[in-house]
């Protein structure tokens, strides 16, 4: 299975997503789940930001060897599931991918804030944001629990 988290840079929201989740898989044993992330409107190459890598690594995971990555239609296509930070970017993926309809969902009810330009307060809010949703949205969704 294949899951994608999008956003905007893919420097913030979708990479604390992704890591997070792939975290939790590996505390729960899961071992058959491939985590993505990109963004959709993305400088290619970017490391994740400052922030982001100061909160992982509070957290004991290193995200220094992400670099940011653009969405693409075969990227799309090739996920099980994809989880969007926005209805922006829910719009995005269905606009570059139609049928992809059945298999993109909000993370959360309401668009997650954007933490990018604020303040380290906004960033841990973001991330604790995620980590609830990945727990009450994501997971069982994936049927791992």
């Amino acid at each position: 299975m294949k899951v994608l988290f999008v956003c905007t840079g893919n420097s913030c929201r979708s990479v604390m997503a992704s890591y997070y989740l792939k975290k939790r898989l590996k505390d729960l044993g899961i071992k058959n789940v491939e985590v993505l992330s990109a963004g959709t409107a993305v400088v290619p190459g970017m490391s994740a930001s400052s922030e982001v890598i100061e909160i992982f690594k509070r957290e004991g995971i290193d995200v220094t060897s992400h670099y940011s990555k653009g969405l693409s239609k075969a990227m799309i296509e090739s996920c099980d599931l994809i989880f969007v930070m926005s209805q922006n970017h829910l719009n995005e993926v269905i606009r570059r991918v139609p049928n992809a309809k059945t298999k993109v969902f909000l993370l959360n009810k309401e668009d997650i804030p954007d933490p990018i330009n604020g303040t380290m307060r906004d960033y841990e809010n973001c991330f604790n944001l995620i980590k609830k949703c990945i727990e009450d949205n994501v997971i069982p969704k994936l049927g791992v629990l």
